[in-house]
């Protein structure tokens, strides 16, 4: 008798579960890289705020230097100073005409022509960390003055004080002065503090010799200035003739030509600099007489012309430039070693990517540092070094091996390296970080396009 067996159905087999869940998917890493880059930014506002604090330090230096050497000179005129007297109001009385208010006004009258020519002896001075650019100046300047007349002095005039004229020199800062030495129609003049009107402006003036406005009447007046003077940062000349000429000269190969007119004719050259402005009366908007009372020196504000003595190479614009950059170079760096980590059978802790992001951030911390002792390049090449091989050895002996630490290293080189040009190149800037981003996503894009981003599939697939 043969016994019967009846097979019991298999059993369904059971999928294995998903591997952690969403949480522990690279879309929720994703997610919480991007978190953590944006949380970053607050570490990264506290190093602006160091790189301000150590600019305003420089900035006092400057200061400093200024108060000690002299600072930015600005030099206005020569220009006539005319007093006269004006009738206020005017009326009659009983059929008589009356004067009821008389008073003193002074004319302000610019030369028909005026010419400088300047050199500038550029050095620098060194206090503390900082260094600032400072020269020694000489300069002559020459003007002519035409006939004083009627049309000089607008109202109800009642008298003109020729008598009392004098020429007004403004300059900046009088502590700069070595030497100067005025000739009024071929005869030497005494120079003295002030500028001869009220009005705040700082120079010098000189009275006219006895004489001189009656009896050139009919062709004006020549007037010649030799100053030496100190300065710093810049140097600046206001157009005061009707026709201007300044020409300046400079040993200092890094010009910051500034003012209301760029030169008419400029060289530059590794050992210094050439340029000369030619400023007729209708390219500024100042006339060429007007009342003291009323107007001071500072109309020509924002019309002069000149020059400053730029650094080359300001390390702290550099740095904020840097900064500035900081969100989309720490979202680089994050994204390299995450494209790395879903491409390994190894992981990295989000913890561990915190820890990456504060190494980031003190790369602009020993950037600005070792900027301040050796400069920026170097300090570049430092920072970069430093925090660039801490990331890199860190990625390699968590994720294992050569290859990826290989191609950790070519990354992040790649990225300082790119990063370094932004700074330096600016006019491309934009484009060199718009090519850079759109590559960074390209590559991603198609290194990740077999990664199971929701993390639900089955072991072994």
């Amino acid at each position: 008798m043969t016994a019967t067996t009846t097979e019991t159905p298999a059993a369904p087999r059971a999928e294995p579960p998903p591997r952690g869940g969403f949480l522990r998917s690279p879309t929720a890493k994703f997610v919480f890289i991007a978190l953590l880059s944006l949380l970053l930014i607050v570490p990264q506002l506290m190093v602006y705020a160091l790189k301000d604090e150590r600019a305003g330090r420089r900035d006092e230096v400057v200061a400093t230097i200024a108060r000690d050497w002299a600072g930015p000179q600005r030099l206005f005129g020569p220009v006539l100073l005319v007093p006269y007297t004006v009738a206020t109001s005017a009326g009659t009385r009983d059929g008589l005409p009356y004067t009821a208010t008389v008073e003193t006004r002074t004319a302000v009258i610019l030369p028909e022509r005026f010419a400088l020519a300047g050199d500038l002896a550029a050095e620098t001075r060194r206090l503390s960390l900082y260094e600032v650019p400072v020269y020694g100046a000489t300069a002559t300047l020459t003007a002519h003055f035409g006939p004083v007349g009627p049309e000089h002095f607008p109202g109800d005039v009642r008298g003109v004080d020729r008598a009392r004229a004098v020429l007004s020199i403004g300059i900046s800062d009088l502590g700069g002065i070595e030497t100067a030495d005025l000739a009024v129609a071929g005869t030497s003049a005494s120079l003295e503090s002030g500028v001869g009107v009220a009005g705040g402006a700082v120079g010098l003036h000189a009275a006219l010799p006895a004489g001189l406005l009656d009896a050139t009447t009919a062709g004006g007046f020549d007037v010649t200035l030799a100053l030496r003077l100190k300065g710093s940062g810049g140097f600046q000349v206001a157009p005061v003739g009707r026709t201007s000429e300044v020409k300046l000269a400079s040993n200092w190969p890094h010009p910051g030509f500034s003012g209301g007119t760029l030169p008419s004719e400029r060289a530059l050259r590794p050992d210094g600099f050439e340029a000369t402005w030619r400023v007729p009366q209708l390219a500024r908007n100042v006339p060429q007489t007007w009342t003291a009372e009323t107007e001071g020196y500072d109309r020509f504000d924002g019309e002069t012309v000149g020059v400053d003595l730029a650094a080359p190479l300001d390390l702290y614009a550099l740095v904020d430039r840097a900064l500035k950059y900081g969100l989309m170079f720490v979202g680089a760096v994050f994204g390299i070693v995450f494209v790395l980590e879903i491409l390994s059978p190894r992981r990295i802790h989000i913890v561990q990517y915190a820890l990456v992001g504060l190494v980031l951030v003190f790369f602009y911390v020993l950037l600005l540092a070792f900027a301040e002792q050796i400069g920026f390049g170097p300090a570049y090449a430092v920072a970069s070094l430093a925090t660039g091989g801490v990331v890199t050895a860190f990625v390699g002996m968590q994720l294992g091996g050569l290859v990826r630490t290989a191609v950790a290293a070519g990354a992040f080189g790649a990225l300082f390296g790119l990063l370094y040009a932004i700074l330096r190149l600016e006019d491309v800037a934009l484009m060199a970080g718009a090519v850079t981003g759109f590559v960074l996503l390209t590559v991603v894009l198609f290194a990740t396009r077999r990664v199971d981003w929701s993390g639900t599939a089955p072991a072994g697939t």
